[in-house]
């Protein structure tokens, strides 16, 4: 069974998670390499920017001042800053509890007593989660080869189902845990022919590591006026603000107002985290090396998978997914036993690990381990 994040502390352990935090404000734009240990593993397993939030976000938050005042006015002024970088309308843009509560109220907000929920086999698992708790029928639809999603089948079992249920598409791209893009045009092609019945959820948590030119937001075709989808985004990814909570969602007015009936309350939202959000959005020399740290270690460790003849899928995102070729969960505990977490279980690939991206530096230490299991026999 795919372990989700709810269950995420009994993989690594309370001790370890508990550690993390400690660390996460501390870490310096360019933090100083040290060996994990059992109290500071490498958390290589949940696709965090190992940079840790700007300097900028950091000073923003130390001067947040105003915590004893509602935020009223710093939600609707944050807002108007988020819509102009996503270069949307404010009423366009919805801002919610983390990305998992834009998935939950979507689907909520979408659903209607016979609604089926059709999505790709291995995707992330936050969509069926909440399907299956509102009693939504979920439909996983078979994978191309080397784990790709399968546009064309996904569309004739959505078609499918629309002759007789109300249908929620939700594609994950780039996709977790293959780290794959879609095709974007055939995404495109799909949603401008507006099936009947049939409502797209669009979850880009990983969009701002793309590489790959053919890739295209799906925010396009909201302002494009398109009212059948919804675009999910994130902060908790290359804005390096996972544990502060923010996402958003991006869709036509009458799609945003519909799902913020679901929400808990939109104008309720963390006074530093608003603040640390608008310094990452104006911090463009952050994100730039955010994203040229994850290049480079994803180059690390392509460069040691490929000496080592391990296969694995071409990654646009902040993670590589790869093919151990005997079960997971040997190697994740040997690798724990070096202080070193990788990802968790995603069935059906069943001897496929993801490994996360950390610092180029940590991206070292761990192929130097990969070449030691390798001499071992254990890899």
């Amino acid at each position: 069974m795919t372990l989700n994040r709810r269950q995420l502390f009994r993989l690594v352990g309370a001790g370890a998670a508990l550690s993390s935090l400690g660390t996460t404000a501390a870490v310096a734009a360019q933090p100083k390499f040290v060996e994990p240990t059992a109290q500071k593993p490498m958390l290589l397993c949940f696709n965090e920017n190992p940079l840790g939030m700007s300097e900028k976000a950091k000073e923003a938050i130390a001067s947040t001042m105003y915590g004893s005042r509602y935020p009223f006015a710093q939600v609707i002024a944050f807002k108007k800053d988020l819509a102009k970088f996503m270069d949307v309308k404010p009423d366009e843009v919805l801002l919610t509890h983390g990305s998992a509560e834009a998935i939950r109220a979507t689907i909520e907000a979408e659903a209607t007593k016979n609604t089926v929920l059709v999505q790709p086999e291995l995707t992330y698992g936050d969509g069926a989660d909440v399907a299956k708790r509102n009693n939504i029928l979920v439909k996983n639809v078979k994978m191309g080869p080397d784990w790709s999603i399968d546009l064309a089948a996904l569309r004739k079992v959505a078609a499918a189902e629309a002759k007789k249920h109300r249908v929620l598409v939700y594609l994950v791209n780039p996709n977790n845990p293959t780290s794959t893009i879609a095709d974007s045009n055939e995404i495109f092609n799909w949603i401008k022919s507006q099936p009947k019945n049939t409502f797209f959820i669009l979850d880009e948590a990983y969009a701002e590591f793309v590489n790959d030119p053919s890739f295209k937001s799906c925010c396009e075709l909201v302002r494009q006026g398109f009212d059948n989808l919804v675009v999910l985004k994130t902060f908790s990814k290359i804005f390096a603000m996972a544990g502060m909570r923010l996402g958003y969602a991006v869709g036509d007015v009458k799609v945003i107002n519909k799902i913020r009936d679901h929400v808990a309350y939109e104008v309720m939202m963390n006074q530093t985290t608003l603040a640390a959000a608008l310094s990452e959005l104006n911090d463009k020399e952050f994100l730039k090396e955010s994203k040229e740290s994850n290049d480079e270690a994803r180059e690390i460790l392509y460069k040691a998978l490929k000496e080592l003849n391990i296969p694995y899928l071409p990654s646009q995102t902040n993670f590589v997914f790869i093919d151990l070729k005997a079960p997971l969960k040997p190697f994740a505990d040997r690798m724990k036993a070096e202080h070193i977490l990788v990802g968790r279980p995603f069935p059906p690939a069943v001897q496929w690990c993801r490994i996360s991206l950390g610092t180029p530096a940590e991206m070292r230490y761990f192929v130097e381990k990969l070449k030691e299991f390798r001499q071992k026999g254990w890899v």
